[in-house]
């Protein structure tokens, strides 16, 4: 009987298993720099300088726009990454915030 109710708890633990958050954030990093609606928004010749978590996603740094990206979780009964979608927000050109 200890066997089994070992084993349960051990199973049941791994269904809500989920990568550790720096494998999640790579993940979802990853998917942003190569998203085709990044290339769209900021055009191919902007330098990323920085990418930074957020509440709710990321913010996006080149070399002359601030670009929010939000990650939505999507559920999912499978174990293992988490899944989600991207939604990138307006372009806001710095420089025009500089004058």
């Amino acid at each position: 009987m200890k066997k089994f109710l070992l084993l349960a708890l051990v199973l049941s633990g791994s269904v809500y298993a989920a990568l550790p958050p720096f494998a999640q954030s790579a993940r979802e990093i990853d998917a942003i720099v190569t998203d085709p609606d990044l290339y769209e928004l900021l055009g191919s010749a902007e330098m990323i300088e920085q990418i930074i978590k957020t509440d709710g996603g990321f913010a996006v740094i080149s070399t002359h726009y601030y670009l929010r990206v939000d990650v939505e979780y999507l559920p999912s009964r499978l174990v293992g990454p988490a899944s989600f979608q991207l939604r990138f927000g307006q372009p806001i050109d710095l420089r025009a915030c500089a004058s």
